[in-house]
Order: structure tokens, then sequence, then C-alpha cells
């Protein structure tokens, strides 16, 4: 703020009215603070909620989905699971994912319980089962106002020799119709979508917004970059994804993807990573975008927009992950955690995953306590 004062003015009434000028400047400056940029930091005490099971050695992905007031389920890829009372990665099993509910919001001091399916023999298994050469991988879930779970599921097949060994084949929907019980009662009904038409696969982000559920689908060739679906939430709440509409810009809108082509829908993240999180940021009121920034060695970096389709903004970097500074890293998967609480009122809770190249690593002393476990880092959003 400028203060102007008449030369012609002076004295003892040009000087009160210079300090009822500053008075006034300082109050408005102290009443609108100017905004501190997001800056993450470690919030390594929140990882004791991961091993409060010791059957339960460790996993990827970590995704969470709210369920009730202080009741969040968390999904999880690839899981160490031990087989004997040893609790050593060594004596374990490889299922493809596993689950588990989280009471209580702080994850320093909340409950928890891992859960995942035995075969016959009494052997771990996956909770979403495999299916012949393919298995799934969770992307993200929402609980529906009509009181259905559906969670978003990536079919998954091995790809020996090529790329990181695995690849996406397609999507589908897991329906749990009375997701306040215990997942040892679930009974997903889990339904397959016909495959799309141009690159770009449902869901590692879902939010809701008004009568649909948008979710963030990625490109799985060269860039990961981002596209909008939705899908009206009473059709979703049916298992039924054919009523699904992509955002084609603003001069198409929303249309279905026979209307779009090979050539696909728009793409209003240049770069949303492998997997990322999307939600709506009451203390910015912005929708915030987290992901994984680099391969191996990667940063997390934070997005804001105003609406779904955009404008979004230049990923900030918030927080380079120690892991990344490692021998062999491989550092990725970064999702924000809104309904957690952090250290700080202002704090955005985000997870991200820990790996290695050399798959031994992670069976030594210090890859199995360091290594294939989410950490969580506190994000500071605003004032």
């Amino acid at each position: 703020m400028r203060i102007y004062t008449s030369v012609y003015h002076v004295g003892a009434s040009a000087r009160l009215a210079f300090v009822i000028a500053a008075l006034s400047a300082f109050a408005c400056s102290s009443s609108h603070p100017t905004p501190i940029a997001p800056v993450g930091r470690a919030f390594s005490e929140a990882e004791v909620l991961f091993h409060r099971d010791p059957r339960w050695l460790g996993a990827d992905a970590a995704l969470s989905v709210p369920l009730s007031k202080g009741r969040i389920l968390w999904l999880f890829g690839d899981t160490f699971i031990a087989t004997s009372n040893a609790h050593f990665r060594s004596d374990s099993e490889m299922v493809r994912n596993t689950v588990a509910i989280q009471t209580g919001e702080d994850p320093r001091t909340a409950s928890i319980t891992f859960h995942w399916r035995q075969d016959n023999d009494g052997s771990p298994a996956s909770f979403f089962p495999e299916h012949s050469q393919s298995w799934y991988w969770p992307g993200h879930g929402i609980r529906l106002d009509e009181g259905v779970l559906v969670i978003f599921l990536y079919t998954m097949v091995a790809t020996p020799g090529r790329g990181l060994g695995f690849a996406t084949t397609g999507y589908a929907v897991a329906v749990i119709g009375d997701p306040d019980a215990s997942p040892e009662t679930w009974n997903p009904r889990i339904v397959d979508a016909t495959p799309i038409p141009f690159d770009a696969l449902p869901a590692t982000a879902v939010v809701r917004e008004g009568a649909y559920i948008v979710a963030v689908a990625i490109r799985q060739e060269g860039a990961h970059a981002g596209a909008l679906v939705r899908y009206p939430a009473a059709s979703l709440a049916r298992g039924d994804v054919t009523t699904a509409e992509w955002y084609a810009g603003d001069a198409v809108g929303w249309v279905p993807a026979s209307a779009i082509g090979e050539h696909g829908p728009a793409f209003v993240l240049d770069d949303a990573g492998s997997e990322c999180s999307l939600h709506w940021d009451g203390r910015t009121r912005t929708f915030v975008h987290v992901a994984s920034y680099g391969f191996g060695a990667s940063t997390i970096g934070l997005r804001t927009a105003p609406a779904l389709t955009g404008p979004w903004s230049a990923p900030l970097t918030v927080y380079r992950p120690p892991e990344s500074d490692g021998p062999r890293p491989f550092v990725y998967a970064a999702k924000a955690h809104p309904e957690l609480l952090g250290p700080d009122a202002r704090d955005l809770v985000v997870t991200y995953a820990t790996n290695s190249f050399e798959f031994g690593d992670l069976f030594t002393q210090q890859g199995s306590s360091s290594l294939y476990w989410p950490r969580f880092v506190a994000v500071r959003m605003g004032n």
C-alpha cells in the first residue's frame, strides 16, 4: 500500500495522519498474510501404523478411501505376508494385493487391521483374486452416497524381459455392498470393463463432483499424461461403467469414448505420474494433484487448479525423499491422504513407495526395515 502525504500539511497533524495510515497498512497485511508455498517434511512417526501386524511385511501402492468418520480403507499392491513365526521376508509370500482398515484419523495413534485371503492349503492369497494369467492391482475407490464401496482395479499381465516385467491390459471395478462390515466378510462383485479405444486407463484417483464420480485416467505409453472420465454415481453404484463420459476439451465437453476415436480425450495434465492422487482442498480452495516426478530417484510434486478440467499449475516440488539418494533408488507412487491428520492442522499427509532395482535389497537387514514400506510426509498447506 502506498501512503501519500501533501507537502502542504506539516507538523503534528501530518505525522498523525502518517501513523494512522501506516497502522492501517499493517493491519491489512496482518489480516491477509502472503500465502506460504507448500513444503513437505518427513512424518516418520506415522509409519508405526504399517508395523502393527507382524505378518504384514510391506507393500507398495498405498491408496486410502474414507469409509466413514474415523474409518479408512487402505489398498495395497504386491505385499509380503509372513508364512512363519519368524516374520521375516525370507519366510514370506508375495500376494498381488491386500487391504487394511484404519480406525482413527491420526496414523500415529490409529489402530489398523490387515486383510488378505487364504488358499485351500492355508497359504496367503490376494484379496482380489487372480484370473488365470492376469491379476489385479488396486486403483483408487470411493464410498458412494448409495452406501456401496466402488474400487477401481488395474488388470495386469506379466511381460518377462520387457519393461519392468508387467503391463496393464485394462481395468475393472469391484463393488462391495456392505463396506461397514469387516473385509473378512466382503464379497466383491468384480466387473471387467470393455477395452478403451485409446491410451488412457482409469483410475488412479477419483473424486465426486455433483452427480458424477470423476476419475483420472493415465496414458500408459510415453509420458503419463492425465485425462478425465466421469461416471454417473448411480450407475457406478451398480458396477455399470458403460455410461462413462470423457472430457474432450472445452469446445466439445464430456462425450462417450465412441465419440472420441483413437486420438483420445483431452489430457488436462501433461504429466500426472504413473500413480497420483486428486482431491479438493478446503484450505486453499483448489483441487490438488500429488504425484512422484522422475524415474528411479524422484521428487514429490504438487499442482493446483480451480477446476478439475484446469488450468493446472506447473508442479511445485514439495519434498525429495532421502531414498532417492540411495545406491539403487526406486521411489514412486506419491499420493495425498486428505482424510488423515498430520502434526499440524495445516498439514496434508502424503505417502510414497520405496523400492530398489535389485530385488535382493528388500531382504537385507537394512532393506527389510527401510525399503518397500510406505513412507509418510507432512506437507504444510497455506498459513
